[in-house]
């Protein structure tokens, strides 16, 4: 197989890249800035660079190995705050307690159930509306990269039993396929249950505020802002975009519920665990309200306990000889990549917000003439905008990690006292989910833009439409919820 050239591009983003990760360390640092702290800013331009042109691969092992030269860093330090982050431990063990799910069949099953039940067969928008609902539901307690590749091929799979060609590009197949990204990115947002991108702005606040962020706060604000967002994009495809989708009527609704056995006990005992650890994470912030005597117990919970505790138990609990969860099985679904990519993330995010290398406060100094005169309201639509409309074109990872290091150091400085330091940390996670509108954006949107049944254009106006819908329901009811709970 021949290989494919590098461009002369890459080699000079890779040059820019190096120069930023390492060569600002002999640069002096402008004024009011630690050189410390002017190293850390040059490696997240060169992450920013090298993620963009060369990928997430060995880049993340290069912004690890640059932040252990940075001064008064050591490597233990480094270590640390990457690969000991415990936001990086706990997205690795909800990855290996999503394999319960996919590997049992429970996660298909869900999905079958939702476009095979009565309101399914109703009509060809119920069909639709009942195959976003599954993809909501799975994307909520599942990454996106697991919930791609359970879905899609059902999609694929009705456009093909009804006769519509991937070369036709028909709108059923993008209002399909956009509403796969879509609805599932929605969903990330609300919870950072296996979501790599809520989970870096849980980090980021972290980081910044010294604060852990609360699990059960930031999803009563992320989830309903997420289900409105969704309906509101379900009603702009139905009634403003219109794709014709009267040959869904053709669907053997039967032939597809066939294609799922019936449901096993290692399914039941998957749901079962998988149940418990969704509770376990919430009680710490719900038990203040719905069980206050007990919340000194639930606090003291870490994320990580409940899916280490259910992995150990699958992995000697039984069913027909086999364990519920065989531990290689869970170590195997691990992504490694995006493992070492999101730990590298996370640790330039933790030095970010380290008071000692001086960041935030000298972003704020810097930031403060161009915001000064700006309302604490408008900021925070500024700030969700941006979010909202970088992440449609460039990494998600990449938008939270920057939006975030312009918006809380703000948050802290200038607009202290004035402005919920979570809600704006919350409500920029929540926008830099969104990377639906182009390939670059997400890697689930590069996947669906690579399938070849998208025509990128309607991609581009119906991905930026729905971005515009998002905005206006974060800022609106997102602010409320928000403003009433903080």
């Amino acid at each position: 197989m021949a290989q494919t050239k590098t461009s002369a591009f890459k080699w000079i983003a890779l040059l820019a890249g190096a120069f930023c990760l390492f060569g600002t360390g002999l640069i002096p640092p402008p004024a009011g800035l630690s050189q410390a702290g002017f190293q850390v800013l040059g490696i997240l331009v060169g992450a920013i660079i090298l993620f963009l042109t060369w990928g997430t691969g060995w880049p993340s092992m290069a912004i690890i190995f640059a932040l252990m030269t940075v001064p008064g860093l050591s490597a233990a330090q480094v270590t640390q705050a990457t690969f000991g982050n415990n936001t990086v431990v706990f997205l690795m063990f909800c990855m290996m307690l999503a394999a319960c799910l996919t590997k049992s069949g429970a996660a298909r099953r869900i999905a079958v159930w939702f476009l095979t039940n009565k309101l399914a067969r109703k009509s060809p928008w119920w069909t639709i509306i009942m195959y976003y609902t599954a993809n909501f539901i799975l994307n909520y307690v599942l990454s996106t990269a697991a919930t791609i590749f359970v879905m899609m091929p059902i999609a694929i799979e009705l456009l093909e039993s009804v006769g519509v060609k991937k070369e036709d590009k028909a709108p059923i197949a993008v209002a399909l396929l956009l509403g796969t990204l879509v609805t599932g990115l929605l969903s990330n947002g609300g919870n950072p249950i296996s979501h790599a991108t809520t989970l870096q702005g849980f980090s980021f606040y972290e980081s910044f505020t010294g604060e852990a962020m609360d699990f059960f706060t930031y999803c009563a604000i992320g989830t309903p802002v997420s289900i409105v967002s969704y309906l509101l994009f379900f009603l702009m495809v139905k009634f403003i975009w219109r794709p014709d989708v009267s040959m869904l009527t053709g669907i053997n609704y039967d032939a597809l519920q066939s294609t799922v056995p019936p449901m096993t006990k290692k399914e039941k005992w998957s749901v079962f665990f998988y149940i418990v650890c969704v509770i376990l994470w919430m009680m710490p912030g719900l038990s203040d309200y719905v069980w206050p005597a007990a919340s000194g117990f639930f606090n003291k919970i870490n994320n990580c306990l409940p899916p280490l505790a259910a992995l150990f138990l699958m992995n000697f609990i039984k069913v027909d000889g086999e364990p519920v969860l065989a531990w290689g099985e869970a170590v195997k679904s691990v992504n490694w990549p995006s493992f070492m990519f999101i730990a590298s993330i996370m640790g330039l995010g933790s030095f970010m917000g380290n008071a000692d290398i001086g960041i935030p406060a000298w972003l704020s100094d810097t930031l403060s003439p161009i915001f000064g005169g700006i309302s604490p309201f408008l900021f925070l639509v500024i700030m969700v905008f941006l979010a909202d409309l970088m992440t449609n074109f460039t990494s998600n990872t990449v938008t939270v990690s920057v939006m975030l290091a312009v918006a809380l150091p703000l948050a802290m400085g200038v607009y202290d006292g004035q402005i919920s330091v979570f809600l704006t940390a919350a409500l920029v996670t929540i926008a830099a989910n969104n990377g639906w509108t182009a390939p670059p954006a997400s890697p689930t949107a590069a996947v669906v833009y690579g399938s070849g049944w998208v025509d990128t254009k309607s991609m581009m106006i119906w991905g930026l439409s729905a971005m515009v819908l998002h905005v206006i329901v974060t800022m609106t009811l997102g602010y409320a919820l928000g403003s009433a709970l903080l």
